[in-house]
């Protein structure tokens, strides 16, 4: 056999085995298209598809994570045991509500949920209850809040140290922007209570839910850890509630709130009663 018939042999066998090399490829690719779940993209989607969209994902009904703000986490475990991660409690405060020179007795139940609490406020004279949760905000008998009954409901439901633990299951974001602060007028030996003011800023969203002061200055105590002043800001205007401290059944809470916007009292609250029952875990 010749050099030449050689090569044409060896050229011969290379396009053979390109073109069974080609018939192969297309014969794959043909049962790929036509048996789409053994492509292994196809594949990479099914396994995406075992992870549930937002719009199919449940609310979590385990315990809330109460530590996403230390300051938040640590007055919640110095109040008492209504701030447990498993729990929704529902605490039931009877007082005096004093504007002006009228009282009227108020009966409040914040009942705690997976975002935060709902509240509910009686006041003895008038019909219906006002209340307040995170969808709606302030709500009368009559549908959504306005003018003093949005203010009276407001002032009782943030100025509190409930909402200062809660406020961090709806987004709130907390900053320590001083410490160790004594009041402005302290003389050089003064041996009186220093604070450590926190800042609270609501970023609701929800149309209508929004409050009237969207941050608040809680001044914590630091000899106690407890909350002694709140300080809030309507149309302008400084709005500073003072609170005093008292014990029932193991559970810290202010027994009286007072109210004041230019040194002037507005308002006052008076605790007479305080009640709690546990929900039990999640719902």
């Amino acid at each position: 056999m010749s050099r030449i018939q050689k090569r044409i042999g060896w050229v011969a066998l290379m396009l053979a085995a390109v073109a069974i090399t080609v018939v192969a490829l297309v014969q794959a690719r043909t049962i790929a298209i036509s048996n789409p779940a053994e492509s292994s993209e196809l594949r990479i989607e099914s396994s995406k598809s075992t992870v549930p969209s937002p719009q199919t994902q449940t609310k979590s009904s385990g315990p809330r994570n109460l530590s996403l703000q230390p300051e938040s986490f640590n007055m919640g475990r110095r109040l008492g045991k209504r701030f447990s991660p498993g729990k929704r409690e529902k605490s039931v405060l009877i007082g005096t509500l004093t504007i002006g020179s009228e009282r009227r007795s108020v009966e409040t139940t914040r009942t705690q949920t997976d975002d935060g609490e709902e509240i509910e406020i009686r006041i003895a004279g008038t019909p219906g209850a006002l209340t307040w949760d995170r969808e709606r905000g302030a709500s009368s008998p009559t549908g959504r809040a306005t003018g003093g009954d949005r203010e009276l409901i407001e002032r009782l439901v943030f100025d509190s140290p409930d909402q200062f633990v809660l406020a961090q299951l709806r987004g709130a974001s907390y900053y320590t922007i001083a410490r160790n602060v004594r009041p402005a007028e302290a003389s050089d030996g003064y041996s009186g209570p220093l604070w450590n003011i926190v800042r609270v800023d609501h970023r609701e969203t929800a149309q209508g839910s929004q409050a009237q002061s969207r941050w608040r200055l809680y001044y914590l105590n630091t000899a106690t850890g407890l909350i002694d002043r709140i300080v809030g800001e309507v149309n302008g205007e400084q709005i500073v509630a003072e609170l005093t401290w008292s014990e029932s059944n193991g559970e810290k809470i202010p027994i009286q709130i007072v109210w004041k916007r230019q040194g002037q009292v507005i308002m006052q609250y008076s605790l007479s009663n305080f009640s709690h029952a546990d929900q039990g875990g999640a719902r």
